[in-house]
């Protein structure tokens, strides 16, 4: 199972616990049948062995979130950094850095292949964008050369950890906190890819 898939599960199914109590606890404030104080003592009875259920689910998720971060950041590290010290890949990504230079690409077809060997690399592709951006006859080149969105995906990660903070912990378990945690679950399954790198929005439209 993905981290990804996990992390899903993992809201899916504390929420499905919390929307039982918080139905429960609507129920008691509901019973006229009981006294302000017999209601409170209910509660309580339920919300304080749920606690320790909401710690736990939070310290999974975010441990989930966490991991699935650092495997991201290594990759990214991994993929720049330490291509410099493959002798080969530095050679073929010279050649190809003079073959773009002479202006010798002029097939989208070539250039996307191109392009494909080196997206994971951005300190390649920032080479290349700089040289295809001093070339006024290779903007629709330019164009297909994948943005670097590392800063964008740390944020959308962080927020993404913020509101697991916010929703799941001992202290937010009375009222339902279903629709946030329906919108989570919505963002991890249509904005994140298994390895939690952000899916483009031009490629969310295109599913």
């Amino acid at each position: 199972m993905s981290k990804k898939s996990e992390l899903i599960n993992t809201i899916k199914a504390y929420k499905e616990k919390q929307e039982a109590l918080s139905n429960k606890i609507l129920e008691l404030n509901n019973n006229k049948e009981l006294t302000p104080i017999g209601v409170e003592q209910r509660i309580n009875n339920l919300i304080e062995p749920f606690e320790a259920v909401a710690q736990n689910v939070h310290d999974k998720a975010i441990g989930i979130l966490d991991s699935a971060i650092k495997a991201l950041e290594d990759r990214w590290r991994a993929n720049t950094t330490g291509k410099l010290l493959d002798s080969s890949y530095q050679i073929g990504l010279s050649n190809i850095i003079k073959i773009i230079e002479a202006g010798a690409i002029t097939s989208k077809e070539d250039f996307i292949n191109i392009i494909d060997v080196y997206k994971d690399d951005y300190n390649a592709l920032s080479i290349i964008r700089e040289l295809l951006a001093n070339n006024g006859n290779a903007l629709e080149l330019l164009m297909l050369i994948p943005k670097d969105n590392r800063e964008y995906n740390k944020k959308i990660l962080n927020d993404l950890r913020n509101n697991i903070e916010n929703y799941i912990n001992p202290f937010n378990i009375k009222a339902s906190i279903s629709m946030p945690l329906d919108s989570m679950i919505q963002f991890i399954d249509t904005r994140l890819r298994d390895d939690f790198s952000v899916i483009p929005w031009e490629e969310v439209r295109d599913l």
